[in-house]
Parts: structure tokens; sequence; C-alpha cells
């Protein structure tokens, strides 16, 4: 698996990559599903490196690389995927996609194929118009998921599926019945381990908007019944409800969330420190003061994952002196 050590972008652009680079096959899954594209054969699926940098003065690098790979024992590749996240127009970006297929066609020497993910519909719609400027006769059409090919999930799937469940989530968390969604996805998260289950409920957390996000804060202040919120979030909700109870609820509220920030923060940079240090028992005092001295509750839990990924022990100091 490739790390990437660069400057970590928004946690709201990064939420679908990180699912996808934990769970790789749900990109093959989905286009089957949702485009009924017929896929070749293949066995696995891993990632690989984005960087499309040609010998010019810019740089390329595309958001994610899969590469799908066929049986032993020649395991050759039978397809490679570019994976970007378009939440927004962007005609210049666009105009680099054919470039990332055509790299990606020249390093592999097997079929290729663009797919974008838009969480927004008028997005998707543009995404996928045909790119008719490359070569006059020929169209270059990118494979789009758009926020309708992305199945809301239900509690017995999710549980089998959880990253499909937090995935459904980013796609369909701010639209109606949305914060249904995010509670069967957090739910199902907490199959995983705590420290993919965390970082699940913060990327679900920062995909949402204010009036949604307030919603679902609401449900797991009042509710007594739920028993999949993260522990530390439930004390600091619970002593916010008590605090609620003398200052008044909104007050109450706002000292919850605040407290439940500052303790998932000190949360995650322990997270974060021990995770480096069993990938890399020498780990360096700098390293370990750029940890202490972020803030950055989002890009810290990006971390875990893109540390617990990293190839090497090398890569992980490297990751860490990017802070």
């Amino acid at each position: 698996m490739i790390a990437r050590v660069i400057l970590v972008p928004s946690l709201v652009h990064e939420a679908p990559l990180a699912v996808f680079r934990n769970a790789p096959a749900l990109v093959p899954a989905l286009l089957r599903a949702a485009l009924a594209l017929d896929l070749p054969p293949f066995t696995t699926d891993e990632l690989a490196d984005a960087d499309f940098t040609q010998p010019l003065p810019a740089e390329f690098r595309a958001d994610l690389v899969i590469r799908l790979i066929g049986a032993p024992p020649a395991r050759p590749d039978v397809l490679g995927i570019v994976v970007e996240v378009q939440r927004a127009r962007d005609d210049d970006k666009r105009r680099s996609w054919p470039l990332y297929v055509a790299a990606l066609h020249a390093r592999l020497r097997c079929p290729t194929c663009l797919v974008v993910l838009a969480t927004d519909p008028a997005v998707a719609a543009w995404a996928a118009t045909p790119i008719t400027s490359l070569q006059p006769g020929t169209s270059f059409v990118p494979l789009v998921l758009g926020p309708d090919h992305v199945p809301r999930v239900d509690a017995e799937r999710a549980r089998r599926e959880p990253w499909l469940a937090v995935l459904s989530a980013l796609a369909h968390g701010n639209r109606p019945d949305g914060v249904a969604v995010a509670l069967t996805a957090i739910a199902a998260a907490r199959t995983l381990d705590d420290e993919h289950a965390n970082f699940c409920f913060k990327l679900i957390y920062a995909s949402l908007n204010d009036a949604t996000r307030r919603a679902l804060e609401d449900e797991m202040l009042t509710s007594k019944d739920l028993e999949w919120e993260m522990p530390i979030l439930r004390r600091a909700f619970d002593e916010g409800l008590e605090k609620g109870r003398e200052k008044g609820r909104e007050e109450g509220r706002e000292d919850a969330l605040a407290e439940a920030r500052i303790q998932g923060l000190q949360r995650t940079r322990r997270t974060l420190l021990d995770l480096a240090s069993r990938r890399r028992p020498e780990l360096s005092a700098d390293a370990r003061q750029r940890v202490e001295a972020c803030n950055d509750d989002d890009r810290l839990a990006l971390l875990v994952v893109e540390v617990g990924s990293a190839p090497d022990a090398d890569a992980v100091e490297r990751l860490l002196a990017a802070l």
C-alpha cells in the first residue's frame, strides 16, 4: 500500500478517499452494481501510486489509484482505476483527468478507467459530460458515481459492510432522513477496531451540514438506548446533560460538545503516537513534539490511517515530519 507523504487536504474532501483506502473493493463493487460495468475477472485489489507527475513544471497527482489483479501465479494487472473526489465544478482539474488515465495505462500496460465520486447531483452531472477537446472525433467519458449510485444500507447490511455504510452516510447524510443513515453507519463502525470506529465517526460528523450535525448531536444527547457511541463522547455528553439541568439545555449542550472535542483531540494524539511508536520504535523526539503541538483533530485522525498503512518505518517518520 502506498502512503502519500503530502499535506493533508480538508477532511470533507478526504472522507470518501479514507473509506476507499480502507476498503478498495468498494470501488469495483459499485462500478458493477451502480453502473453495470463489465469488469475483468480479478482476485485481488490493491492501492497504487497516485502520482502522475511528468518531466514538466506542473505536478499531477490523482486522489487515489486502485489496481485489480488477476489470479496467481502470474497475478497480472487486469484493470487500473483512477478515483477522483469532486465536490465542485473545476474545469482545470477536469482537463487533467485524461492524463491520469493515460499515464496509468502506460504504467500498468492494461485497461484503465477514471471514476469520479461526486456527492452533489449537479456536480455529478457536470463530471459525466464527455470531454471532447482532447482529440477531434473522439471523446473521453468519465465514469461517475453520484449520490444516487451509493446505496442507503439497512442495519443488517451495514453490520456486514461497515465501510459501505460509512460511504452511504457521506453520500446521504445531508439528504432527507440523513440522521438515520448516519446513525446506522456509526453503529456499524462499532464492529471495527476502536481506532477505525473513532475515525469513522469523525469522517461522518465532518461531512454533515450544520442542521444535520445538530440533529445528530441532539439524538446522541437524548438517547438512552443507543450503545454504539464512542465511550469518550458518551461521557462528555452525559456530563453536558448534567450541566444542562443546572444551567439550561443550550449551555449544557455546548459544554458537552466542547469537552468532547478536547478529550477527542487528546485521545487522537495518544492513538497516533502509540501507533507510530509500534510502526517505528525509534520515533524521533521531533516527531513526538509535532504530534503533541498539533491541534487539528481532523489532520491527526487522517494521519492515524496514513501511519497505519505506511509501507515502512521511514515512511512513518516522513509522515509525521510533514505536520
